[in-house]
């Protein structure tokens, strides 16, 4: 494993248990959240999905019973999962001769046993089709770093889907990014969460580290969006009308608007809990993460092992937490939820299985 992802990797599973966070003094229109956890529905009987090593994010493709999740590990990468047998595989796209018109200057097709997937995003394009956002470390050598964004086409119009690797779309001097969204026209957003200049002392002490990048069509390269600078920049969300992004960053989640220089609309803060990777349920959004009610005044890995499923008023940014749960020897390092109908499937981000259970 080449030294600089390494390096990320060990920064994702600290900000993934959140410790680090924005003071509220740099933070516009802070909202209060729930303060306990206290009469929230206790998750029990957890399930597997076995063979998954790392699955940090998951989505689902539309209309159909069928998962993705990414494998932030070697040999990992993509997997395809039934949601109807809970079995799962790995999703390996055939190898490309060229990459897409759009994507003119992708580096080569990642390596299916190099590739480590990190955050993943859906975006719907017609008839039973979509594309597919992958943030991925290193995928071409073990000799060689490389930070991209790999766009896939996802063919869910057969009995099952199919998987063609467009292109690529390097990040800004190898930074590692940490989750992707897609918006109109072919702009591709994404969150670095620590930047090289910073250290693990630095984001410690909540310093600013990390900050948002818009990459479009016609620059062809990723610009930082100015104001959207955090500490611990985590997962990202567009509203539905693409005028504004969500970006979560530990304990704070912050509406921006889709502009560079970008304005901070709103910011709430969990009380009892981090943000992690958000995803829109219906009209609202999604998180899960850690808990941090027994950590005090310093957060340890000993006081973040239970988790949080919490939504998002995507207007006010008011949060509601659903579902609570405890760390087990089974399954922990929780990273995102998706849910399907009744079930709520659970992505970890150091994991050899994904979770999930089921609701009355």
């Amino acid at each position: 494993m080449n030294k600089l992802f390494h390096r990320s990797l060990l920064v994702v599973a600290l900000g993934l248990v959140g410790v680090g966070c924005t003071p509220m003094s740099q933070l516009a229109k802070a909202k209060s959240a729930q303060s306990s956890l206290d009469g929230v529905t206790q998750v029990e009987n957890l399930q597997y999905i076995n063979g998954l090593q790392s699955p940090e994010d998951l989505v689902q493709i539309p209309n159909t019973k069928w998962l993705i999740a990414s494998g932030m590990a070697n040999n990992s990468g993509l997997h395809l999962i039934d949601g109807e047998s809970k079995i799962s595989q790995r999703w390996i796209a055939p190898k490309a001769s060229l990459p897409s018109e759009q994507y003119p200057d992708s580096q080569p097709q990642p390596l299916p046993d190099e590739m480590q997937a990190h955050g993943i995003s859906l975006r719907e394009i017609g008839q039973g089709k979509s594309l597919l956002y992958v943030v991925n470390h290193n995928g071409k050598d073990n000799n060689i770093t490389r930070e991209t964004i790999e766009i896939f086409e996802v063919d869910a119009s057969r009995a099952k889907p199919a998987l063609t690797w467009l292109g690529n779309v390097r990040m800004p001097n190898d930074f590692a990014a940490n989750s992707v969204v897609s918006g109109a026209g072919g702009s591709i957003y994404a969150t670095v969460m620590m930047h090289p200049q910073y250290t693990l002392a630095d984001m410690f002490a909540g310093k600013i580290t990390g900050a948002v990048y818009r990459w479009t069509p016609k620059t062809r390269q990723f610009e930082k969006l100015q104001g959207s600078e955090f500490t611990g920049n985590n997962g990202i969300e567009l509203s539905k009308d693409g005028q504004f992004i969500y970006v979560a960053h530990m304990k704070n989640i912050s509406k921006l608007t889709n502009t560079n220089p970008t304005k901070i609309v709103a910011t709430a803060t969990l009380d009892y809990g981090v943000f992690d990777n958000l995803h829109w349920v219906d009209d609202k959004l999604i998180t899960a993460g850690s808990r941090t009610e027994s950590c005090g005044n310093s957060m340890t890995y000993d006081c973040l092992k239970d988790y949080h499923i919490t939504t998002i008023n995507p207007d006010n940014l008011a949060t509601n937490a659903i579902f609570k749960g405890k760390y087990t020897q089974d399954f922990s390092g929780v990273s995102t939820v998706l849910p399907v109908g009744k079930t709520y499937y659970l992505g970890s981000f150091y994991r050899n299985k994904m979770a999930y259970f089921e609701t009355k």
